[in-house]
């Protein structure tokens, strides 16, 4: 299984993904049963498109 993670980036400062890597390693949840796993991305989403946008004010 090849997998890529994508985060949040308001998440980014308190959640370096150690979880993540964990979950992979010890072969739990949704990895279960799964015999070859090569993480082959790990990066942010960008941010949301209206936290950037601004504001009108009339």
């Amino acid at each position: 299984m090849k997998l890529g993670i994508i985060r949040c980036m308001q998440t980014e400062d308190y959640c370096p993904g150690s979880r993540d890597f964990r979950t992979i390693r010890e072969r739990k949840g949704a990895f279960m049963g799964e015999d070859d796993i090569q993480l082959v991305g790990f990066i942010n989403c960008g941010g949301c498109p209206g936290k950037k946008s601004e504001t009108s004010q009339k």
